[in-house]
């Protein structure tokens, strides 16, 4: 599926269709009827049946807007349920049409029979109106029946925001290569399209209805044994309820960043960890977490990352992967160089290196952060332009090469506290981390991955040693590989891969 720009309007659309109808309130309505009622006095028959026809205006359908829904189940249409034409308050107004209708009559003395007409054209009536329930019975019959069909034997929970399309891109192969059938499991339906259309997946994707966690009851199959998550989102909770699954943690990429060390995490039943450092990152913040709950599998995503073709500073040009992270949420987890990428790349031209610029995605969703890369896209095109040099930029660096393309195709890589560098890291050639606000030594004291990587200060004033190091020498190429063995374990090629997919089976074999 393509990008968000081009294509996720067609989804929201849909969704915006069966968006929530205003219920009328017929309290007061009803009571004035009830006063003609009490004023006419009518005769017991009539009296009885004005009664169940103003009772029927309480009986509103009382169902959510829309039911759970999927996309790439099989046995059943994609997307929501199209919506009735029938606004549901139509049954407020047959209802109370009806009991207007019969306190006429009875003014008029009118007969037993033509209560009974009147009864029986009020029930079609009523019938017509519940188009909204039967609709939602009825696909949510289907949706949990071809949910039993498909059998799932895992699950990938998402209740996290607009980052689902790349995190839950980054592990679904992975889970598939188990062999187990999966599916994923959409908490917010507003980021539904980007999802749909940007996360490219193989596995059966529901979308729980307006009652949230609520429909996690019937979208929850007997079948399912696991369920994985990829986000920590606080509302995962409503997943972890169901204290009958196994509930697995395998975040969106190794880092020191806090999101790899958060107290939630000790409350899942497994910890996907890719080496020591992942458990030791817990206890070096004071974070307890059970150690049988640990389970070291490496780093199934740097499995393809090639090692060096030699020393740099025999490439002829050297090829730098320029990847910086997003900005996150506030200042505290701001770890971020983008703002001051466009002097790092000038650097790196001045050295006659060739660039790779690949951002994060999320650094799209920001005017600001926007400009930046497409200053630095200008800097690369225009020193192409001049030099010759194939700098790699835009759609081919970011959606035609995956991180592992780029970082195969580089000699050596500058990035931020980002997962990008653990997994760089499996390829032993030198790294650089920025560090927007600490010292190099209390940065490399707090991040382990630092240790062995070149640090440039947030005010690049060591910007030039740092890489006359890096591109040089390269003083740090034996540690790397001790580090390696510690961050991401002893995996080396598809074991890392193979080692994750007996872990599912194994969970699904034993939950």
């Amino acid at each position: 599926m393509s990008g968000e720009q081009n294509d996720s309007n067609r989804p929201t659309r849909r969704l915006r269709a069966i968006a929530g109808r205003p219920r009328l309130v017929v309290l007061p309505v009803v009571g004035l009827a009830l006063g003609l009622l009490l004023v006419l006095v009518p005769p017991p028959a009539t009296f009885a049946s004005l009664v169940f026809l103003l009772a029927g205006s309480f009986l509103v359908p009382r169902v959510p807007d829309r039911p759970s829904y999927a996309y790439g189940l099989p046995g059943v249409k994609d997307g929501p349920p199209s919506p009735t034409r029938v606004p549901l308050e139509a049954h407020t107004w047959v209802s109370l049409a009806a009991a207007g209708l019969a306190v006429a009559l009875t003014a008029l003395d009118a007969s037993w029979p033509e209560f009974v007409v009147l009864a029986i054209m009020t029930a079609l009536a009523w019938l017509a109106c519940a188009g909204t329930t039967i609709r939602f019975l009825r696909h949510s019959r289907r949706v949990r029946g071809a949910l039993e069909k498909y059998a799932p034997t895992i699950a990938m929970g998402f209740a996290g925001r607009s980052g689902g399309p790349w995190q839950l891109r980054m592990w679904e192969p992975y889970l598939l290569r188990s062999g187990e059938k999966c599916v994923v499991i959409t908490l917010h339906e507003r980021y539904l399209p980007l999802i749909v259309d940007g996360a490219d997946l193989s596995s059966p994707l529901v979308q729980l209805g307006s009652r949230g966690m609520a429909d996690l009851d019937s979208v929850l199959v007997r079948s399912i044994r696991a369920v994985f998550y990829v986000q920590n989102a606080q509302t995962n909770k409503g997943f972890m309820s169901h204290t009958e699954l196994t509930h697995v943690w395998l975040n969106h990429g190794d880092s020191d960043k806090p999101a790899n060390f958060n107290p939630r995490h000790a409350l899942y039943d497994v910890l996907v960890v890719c080496g020591q450092a992942g458990i030791d990152r817990y206890e070096r913040h004071g974070i307890h977490v059970d150690p049988e709950k640990f389970v070291v599998v490496g780093r199934p995503q740097a499995g393809e990352v090639r090692l060096g073709r030699g020393p740099i500073s025999q490439q002829e040009p050297p090829v730098v992967l320029y990847a910086p992270t997003w900005q996150g949420l506030d200042d505290a987890v701001n770890f971020s160089s983008l703002e001051r990428g466009p002097a790092i790349v000038q650097a790196l031209l001045a050295r006659g290196v060739t660039v790779i610029f690949r951002p994060h995605p999320l650094s799209y969703r920001w005017r600001i952060r926007r400009e930046v890369v497409r200053e630095i896209h200008t800097i690369l095109r225009e020193n192409r332009a001049e030099t010759g040099r194939k700098h790699v930029w835009g759609k081919l660096a970011e959606k035609t090469w995956s991180v592992v393309d780029c970082s195969n195709q580089a000699d050596a890589l500058v990035s931020d506290v980002s997962s990008v560098v653990s997994d760089f890291l499996q390829s032993e050639k030198p790294y650089a981390m920025t560090s927007m606000r600490a010292s190099v030594e209390d940065f490399r004291a707090e991040f382990s991955v630092a240790e062995t990587g070149y640090v440039i200060l947030g005010d690049l004033s060591n910007l030039d040693e740092v890489l006359d190091q890096m591109l040089g020498d390269d003083p740090l190429e034996a540690a790397r590989r001790e580090r390696k063995r510690y961050v991401l374990g002893e995996f080396e090629g598809e074991e890392s891969a193979e080692a994750f997919a007996e872990l599912v089976r194994d969970l699904v074999r034993g939950a």
